[in-house]
């Protein structure tokens, strides 16, 4: 946290900030995910684009934010979605605000058997694809506005 908070005291411009997960398998190893960005800026719209072109998975883990807490209120937080609400808000995020990614680790994700994200419900496609439709909308509909976080750069005005 205190890494991330640095990043984000030290850019203003910058919204959220997220860092490098580490799946943590039964066997006690670890893999990390092939499609990291590279450590630094994000821009916006980038999550968006990439979460949309690889099936909708993000290059990064919304498990792993830390926001701005008027950003967050203005955004409304969390999405109202039985799963999938993190990613929700990482999108809406991502289309209002730069974030940052750092390389280092930040959280290992724990992966075994009884995990929701691992159930029939959370992967079933119809119930997967209304869930990404709705994310999808939020994130649209919030970048094709003209507010941006900060409010007073030249981009929000």
């Amino acid at each position: 946290l205190a890494r991330d908070l640095a990043a984000l005291e030290a850019d203003p411009t910058l919204g959220w900030a997220t860092s490098r997960v580490l799946d943590l398998l039964p066997d006690g190893s670890t893999a990390g995910f092939p499609g990291d960005p590279e450590h630094g800026p994000i821009e916006r719209g980038e999550v968006l684009d990439s979460w949309k072109a690889n099936g909708y998975r993000a290059q990064v883990h919304p498990a792993t934010l830390l926001v701005r807490r008027d950003l967050l209120l203005a955004l409304g937080g969390w999405m109202a979605l039985p799963a999938s609400e993190d990613t929700g808000l990482l999108l809406a995020l991502n289309c209002v605000s730069r974030g940052w990614f750092s390389q280092e680790v930040g959280l290992l994700y724990r992966k075994w058997e009884g995990q929701v994200t691992g159930q029939a419900a959370h992967v079933a496609p119809d119930e997967r694809d209304a869930r990404m439709a709705v994310v999808e909308a939020r994130a649209r509909a919030l970048a094709s506005l003209s507010w941006h976080f900060p409010a007073d750069t030249p981009a929000a005005r």
